[in-house]
């Protein structure tokens, strides 16, 4: 009976000790996750960066010392008037990403909207301040440095217009609205080591999403991105970079795969995606660094809420234009349209433009190189599904 007795007990005290085993690692998980949370929480925290007032770095403007004016309560669009009058203003909305998925053709579509105008920057749409020329640089080479003034005065023309009695109400209200379509905002964030606030920092801590918040909180955003993989192949052979051919895009893609890799090596994903050093030798091979769209967008969402920015895939926007420029005028806050609105304006016609014809008569790309940028992109259209909530973003279709 005895021996019965201590059998039993040993078995308790046994299951008792993996008992706790069990509930200790649990305990730990827990843990684990619960700091991913948090981290994952403090990720997209809203930052708040400061004036740094006699610390500037450089010849580039400190816009986080700039104390912006009132906007206007009876102008749709975010305007003020300048001490002798004059009607300056922002831009309401940012057409930003991703290039060579369409962007040209969306923002000529959009500016076709009675209501909604363009700008005095490159071919109406890009004014390539925020990403380059603050910073006095474009895509490869230096430019002269523009001041936020000069930003401002390519939406002159713009200005008048919204001030016109034409584009006002009976009751006073002026409901034109301008835009911005400079793609490489989306992506483009070299200036960074020009930005005061990141003075002696290895990697960034203040982006263009956060300069842009200080101007003007209420910006709303278009983003629009296409299959990363077809979007590079377009890409390269639009950029006419290193060679003529789908061999030549495929040693591209590896040698710019490598380049990342030895990034990668002793930085983070974000050090390597904003370092200007990296993006010269991605503009010389293939520019694999505009589809991680998930670093991207994590950066934009720090700092702007997902009602503010409007997500769309190319392939939907292809297949159907007509209810994705509805889907647009409503989340610009601009009158709906009719069908036959529509097509007077040439808002509706099926016809794209800026197509990249090189890359047809080049043929498809190598099976090989498909397969390897599918690997590449695949962890990171998974990471911007999960961001989106919206799975479409995998680009399994």
């Amino acid at each position: 009976m005895m021996r019965r007795n201590r059998k039993h007990l040993t078995v308790l005290v046994l299951a008792g000790l993996l008992s706790l085993v069990w509930l200790f690692q649990l305990t730990n998980k827990s843990r684990f996750l619960q700091k991913a949370f948090v981290t994952e929480i403090r990720e997209y925290a809203i930052t708040k960066p400061i004036c740094l007032p006699n610390k500037t770095l450089s010849t580039t403007e400190d816009l986080l010392c700039m104390e912006m004016p009132s906007f206007l309560p009876d102008y749709k669009n975010p305007c003020w008037r300048n001490g002798d009058g004059r009607l300056r203003c922002l831009p309401y909305f940012m057409q930003i990403g991703m290039s060579k998925s369409g962007s040209t053709d969306l923002f000529d579509r959009i500016t076709q909207h009675p209501d909604i105008l363009g700008n005095q920057g490159v071919v109406g749409k890009e004014t390539r301040w925020w990403s380059w020329i603050r910073y006095g640089t474009t895509l490869i080479r230096k430019a002269k440095k523009k001041t936020f003034e000069d930003y401002l005065n390519l939406f002159n023309k713009p200005a008048l217009v919204i001030d016109s009695p034409t584009k006002t109400d009976e009751n006073g209200f002026h409901f034109a609205i301008t835009g911005d379509g400079s793609p490489m905002d989306a992506w483009d964030f070299r200036g960074w080591t020009q930005i005061p606030q990141n003075k002696g920092l290895k990697e960034p801590q203040v982006l263009t999403p956060d300069l842009v918040r200080h101007v003007n909180k209420n910006t709303k955003f278009i983003m629009i991105m296409r299959n990363p993989v077809e979007r590079l192949y377009s890409d390269y052979y639009f950029m006419r970079l290193a060679g003529d051919s789908s061999l030549h895009f495929h040693n591209s893609v590896v040698a710019s795969i490598a380049i990342l890799n030895q990034c990668l090596r002793n930085n983070s994903m974000l050090t390597c995606l904003t370092g200007n050093e990296q993006h010269q030798l991605w503009n010389r091979a293939a520019r694999i660094h505009i589809g991680f769209y998930s670093e991207h967008v994590k950066q934009w969402l720090r700092v702007f809420p997902r009602k503010q920015i409007l997500f769309l895939r190319t392939e939907d926007y292809s297949a159907d234009v007509s209810s994705h420029m509805s889907q647009i005028f409503n989340f610009l806050g601009s009158r709906p349209l009719t069908a036959t609105e529509m097509k007077s304006y040439g808002i509706s016609l099926e016809a794209k433009k800026h197509v990249t014809a090189r890359k047809k008569a080049k043929g498809p790309m190598l099976q090989k190189t498909r397969e390897l940028l599918t690997a590449l992109y695949e962890p990171y259209n998974k990471k911007l599904a999960e961001i989106l909530h919206e799975d479409r973003f995998l680009w399994r279709d």
